[in-house]
């Protein structure tokens, strides 16, 4: 009965981390077209909120995606390739998050963008060089 006891709070304590420590990837993304033509865009997102978006890149071009944010706004992007796998984070404290990415093969990428503290408005930018 203790083993079994132990093996349900293993698996639970698991669940637990893997939820808290992943970024989630659930929100709807919003198309923004072609990496290379995108100006930026001010983002307002509220309190414990999080923001999507899908831009397309082509192979070999590296793309820097970053965005300005206050001190309080706890989360830094995630960008995610067209399978779902993530392809760079920037977990630095800011105040300004950015992510590099050589893309391998063309397609679109996700951007995520999670607020853990107050509403916040953020600037999101991408260059392509």
């Amino acid at each position: 009965m203790k083993s079994i006891t132990r093996l349900v709070t293993a698996v639970v304590a698991v669940m637990f981390a893997v939820a808290t420590l992943c970024p989630a990837q659930d929100v709807k993304p919003t198309a923004l077209g072609k990496g290379a033509a995108f100006n930026g865009k001010k983002i307002e997102i509220k309190d414990k909120g999080e923001v999507a978006y899908l831009l397309s890149f082509t192979a070999g071009r590296e793309f820097r995606g970053h965005h300005g944010r206050p001190e309080e706004y706890r989360r830094a992007p995630f960008v995610y390739d067209s399978s779902g796998a993530e392809v760079a984070k920037d977990d630095s404290p800011g105040p300004k998050c950015s992510v590099k990415v050589t893309p391998t093969k063309d397609g679109q990428y996700k951007f995520v963008i999670k607020n853990a503290g107050g509403a916040n408005t953020v600037s999101f930018n991408v260059k392509v060089a």
